[in-house]
């Protein structure tokens, strides 16, 4: 991970705690809850980072991906779903019918 982009995460985080309500999509369980198994996966995925490197390496992925969200309080999957909710589809209007007899 390059330099601007961990600065920028570090940023991120520091925003979403001076304004939570600007970022936060998800409840103070979750919160305590993603980032308590966001701990553990990446604590787990670092130890076990030379006896099975590419399990380890996923669960180090996925728990800092949880560790974040508990942190910030923001799940990008979940503004995601939100915004697909969002989306009225566009009305169908039916001007004509046609009935075939062609089952023969």
């Amino acid at each position: 991970m390059e330099n601007e982009n961990l600065n920028r995460a570090i940023d991120n985080v520091k925003e979403a705690w001076k304004y939570p309500e600007l970022f936060q999509n998800i409840s103070r369980s979750e919160r305590w809850l993603s980032g308590a198994a966001g701990t553990y996966l990446l604590f787990k995925g670092l130890t076990n980072v030379f006896s099975h490197p590419v399990i380890a390496l996923t669960g180090a992925a996925a728990g800092a991906g949880l560790l974040y969200r508990g942190l910030t309080g923001y799940c990008p999957l979940k503004d995601l779903q939100e915004q697909r909710e969002e989306l009225v589809p566009d009305e169908i209007i039916v001007r004509e019918t046609y009935l075939a007899d062609d089952l023969a």
